[in-house]
């Protein structure tokens, strides 16, 4: 089931920041994070179980024109 199907676990609540990228609240332990919290439902939890270029929990493609593609990992915030 795609995760936006899922409702958001009670307590958290999803907002957008000054540049219109989506964050979560969890107001329930008063922290926010950039994964949605419903990808540990949804998503793999290690590169061994993704398949074709999906990434795994927590893991996000970004670009940057300087740079170019480069990856973020939100678990360990590198």
């Amino acid at each position: 089931m795609p995760r936006k199907e899922l409702p958001l676990p009670e307590g958290w609540e999803e907002a957008r920041d000054f540049d219109g990228k989506v964050y979560y609240i969890d107001h329930t332990n008063k922290t926010t994070s950039w994964i949605d919290p419903r990808d540990r439902y949804t998503k793999p939890l290690t590169f061994a179980d993704c398949i074709s270029d999906e990434l795994p929990l927590g893991w996000e493609e970004a670009y940057d024109p300087q740079v170019g593609v480069y990856y973020v990992d939100h678990n360990t915030r590198k």
